[in-house]
């Protein structure tokens, strides 16, 4: 399990905690690598920010995203 969906858990339960964000409150999303991609993990839309697990933590790969052609 990737350090950084831990760290994301944790802020996303601490910003419930200090009352800084409602229970469901859009996405937090930090800057990764995986497997040598560049991208961002990032929390599921409208899930409960408490309940949250390591699997609901998604990658998303930025390769691609940029380099379309038009």
């Amino acid at each position: 399990m990737s350090n950084l969906k831990i760290k994301i858990i944790k802020y996303s339960k601490k910003l419930n905690t200090t009352n800084l964000s409602a229970l469901r409150s859009g996405n937090i999303s930090v800057k990764a690598k995986e497997n040598g991609e560049e991208g961002f993990y990032i929390t599921p839309s409208g899930a409960k920010y408490s309940s949250l697990k390591s699997k609901d933590i998604m990658f998303v790969s930025l390769k691609g995203m940029f380099n379309k052609k038009k």
